[in-house]
């Protein structure tokens, strides 16, 4: 199971935890599985390489979250087959929060892709 965290880990950015890593997780967790509160790791500690990194991931996660959401409400109520992908979306979005929430409490440096790279709002 971890292989599958290692593909999508950044190594670079994994370096950088510290032994606070254990002290926070359950506050990243929580920013990845409820999105709105992103800046809540941040909150907690402004000097943690593990706070900031995962701080500006659930932002990306929030992003990309509520895009597909909205989408997926859009295409669900134009026709009852359409309905059946925004069901699979919706799933699809689950499986990654999951993913995302279980790779943090692992200790990992997991990166949303594409906006993962360009937004470092928490520095």
């Amino acid at each position: 199971m971890d292989s599958i965290f290692d593909k999508f880990n950044d190594d670079e950015e994994q370096m950088k935890f510290g032994a606070d890593m254990r002290k926070y997780e359950l506050y990243v967790i929580v920013s990845y599985i409820i999105p709105l509160l992103f800046w809540m790791p941040i909150a907690i500690d402004k000097e943690s390489d593990f706070c900031k990194f995962h701080a500006n991931q659930s932002l990306c996660w929030l992003i990309v979250f509520a895009v597909l959401e909205t989408f997926s409400g859009i295409l669900g109520s134009i026709t009852q087959f359409l309905n059946m992908f925004a069901v699979l979306i919706n799933f699809a979005l689950i499986l990654c929060m999951v993913f995302l929430a279980v790779g943090a409490y692992k200790g990992y440096a997991i990166k949303i892709p594409v906006l993962g790279s360009f937004i470092k709002l928490f520095k």
